[in-house]
């Protein structure tokens, strides 16, 4: 295995263990951290939560398979530059999502439910994105789609960033009704991306 492929692997996982990390230390505090599909809300956000809990399992193993075993796949024909851009990209998603992760302290969770008891964070990365751990999602799924791509890998790229912006719509309702106009001067002052 080439020394990018092994230094790109690192980079994955490193993400995936910040995320599992939290999910531990929340739960160590008696926090449940994964909200996703749980809770008193409406069948269909529960059921939209499910799905997309489903496809945050399901291209985890796919996008390992892309880098190891990426040479028995369909790749798509980009040049070498754009495989570059996407180890950039997987960098930067794992800084924005550590960065999100540990600004958020107790408060982040995976999903939302009008039950929890969380506070509005606004200070750290969440001054120049109102949304940095779905970023960090975002070019890390960018960024292994670029680096390593195959049909499957891009295929599961593009679903889960559009039903990350859908689930993105429905935590800023949960949030302009949680904090009302505390949120919306947030909201006007940041941007949902960058």
């Amino acid at each position: 295995m080439s020394l990018s492929k092994i230094i790109f692997l690192f980079l994955l996982a490193f993400f995936y263990v910040v995320y599992i990390a939290k999910m531990i230390l929340l739960k160590k505090q008696n926090i449940q951290g994964n909200i996703l599909g749980k809770g008193q809300k409406p069948k269909n956000i529960a059921v939209f939560e499910i799905v997309l809990k489903f496809f945050t399992f399901l291209i985890v193993p796919v996008q390992f398979g892309s880098v190891v075993f990426g040479d028995y796949l369909f790749n798509l024909p980009f040049p070498f530059v754009v495989n570059i851009i996407g180890f950039i990209f997987l960098l930067f998603g794992d800084l924005f999502f550590l960065s999100a992760v540990i600004t958020m302290r107790n408060n982040w969770r995976a999903g939302y439910s009008y039950e929890q008891d969380t506070e509005l964070v606004t200070n750290g990365v969440y001054r120049i994105s109102r949304n940095p751990a779905f970023v960090g999602f975002d070019l890390l799924y960018i960024g292994c789609a670029l680096a390593y791509s195959n049909v499957i890998n891009c295929g599961f790229t593009v679903i889960l960033i559009i039903i990350f912006h859908v689930q993105i719509l429905g935590e800023e309702k949960f949030l302009s009704y949680k904090f009302g106009e505390r949120y919306l001067a947030y909201k006007s002052k940041v941007r949902r991306y960058f």
